[in-house]
């Protein structure tokens, strides 16, 4: 079982790793957009000293360094999350959010892979862990966790690991909305995946039970695998119009959902060149340069429209038929 004391374990090692210099945290500003034309609500964070980030390091034979085969122990939060040595919490080195922590499997494990239910449900636990006592001095805000999974995804290491950020108090992703009202199910042939018509990009979610006594690794499998068929489609659809095309996705999970969005490309098109990662699919924009926050905030509907350029067309409400699933 995942500690129920994580979240303050989190922050003490923060508080320590910061402090004798192992960790720092970037320098950022952030403000909330909204895209006239749809609502939808957009929180872009300002960092330009992140386009002076060292890339990653290269061993004697050019092969990147893996950085979680022996992390620093100063980052180490517990090297066994679950009591069973599968995984192990780190902290970001370079946190653009204090206490960004990452969920990584102690063995080496391809981040090509697919999530396995024992990922999910480790992911899940550790939100229930740190969302557990809101009230307290401890946390009083929401968490994701999100997955880059391949080339296009975002993804920077090839070593598996999920992230776990807190999300930005008063910010309300598209997805919490689309899921409002709605109890969880699992998707037929007659009932899809929830996609919210107002977006450009496809994004399938589905609501996951409010209590997390009825979450288990094969109701959150489930959900994952039928959410997979269905971004997958756009890789085989797409194959004779775009044949450089690599498998590639993000996965965000909250207490309340479930998200997978197929990618096309990591980075939009000139002259924003956004990079694009899981929590941009849940409007969480991170920019280096301030012609482009200037350039966003006179329109914002350009995250929209840089979001599609590196996924897919949004396919709601169509049939499964219609997109070949």
């Amino acid at each position: 079982m995942v500690d129920k004391n994580l979240k303050q374990k989190i922050r003490d090692r923060f508080v320590a790793a910061e402090k004798d210099g192992h960790l720092k945290v970037t320098h950022a500003e952030s403000k909330k957009l909204k895209n006239p034309q749809t609502a939808t609500q957009y929180w872009v964070t300002f960092a330009p000293s992140l386009a002076l980030k060292p890339n990653a390091k290269k061993s004697n034979d050019s092969r990147t360094v893996d950085p979680f085969a022996n992390p620093d122990k100063e980052l180490v939060v517990t090297d066994d999350v679950n009591g069973d040595g599968e995984y192990k919490l780190l902290l970001n080195k370079f946190p653009v959010v204090p206490e960004h922590s990452l969920l990584v499997t102690s063995e080496f494990k391809d981040q090509k892979s697919a999530l396995t239910p024992s990922d999910l449900m480790t992911a899940y636990n550790v939100l229930c862990s740190l969302e557990e006592g809101k009230d307290s001095e401890v946390s009083d805000g929401r968490y994701l966790v999100f997955y880059n999974c391949g080339p296009h995804s975002g993804s920077s290491q090839d070593h598996k690991h999920l992230q776990i950020m807190q999300m930005p108090k008063k910010f309300i992703p598209f997805q919490d909305a689309l899921c409002n009202g709605k109890d969880h199910f699992l998707p037929t042939f007659n009932a899809e995946p929830l996609q919210d018509d107002k977006v450009s990009f496809a994004h399938f979610v589905l609501p996951l039970p409010e209590s997390p006594d009825q979450v288990d690794e094969d109701l959150l499998a489930m959900c994952y695998i039928s959410l997979m068929q269905r971004a997958l489609t756009f890789f085989q659809d797409w194959t004779n119009e775009s044949p450089e095309l690599t498998k590639s996705y993000n996965v965000l999970l909250t207490k309340k959902w479930i998200c997978v969005v197929p990618r096309s490309h990591a980075k939009s098109k000139p002259p924003l060149t956004l990079n694009i990662n899981s929590t941009g699919y849940c409007g969480m924009i991170l920019v280096k340069d301030k012609e482009k926050l200037e350039k966003l905030t006179v329109e914002p509907h350009l995250v929209d429209k840089s979001l599609l350029e590196c996924g897919f067309p949004n396919t709601a409400g169509q049939k499964p038929t219609e997109y070949h699933y």
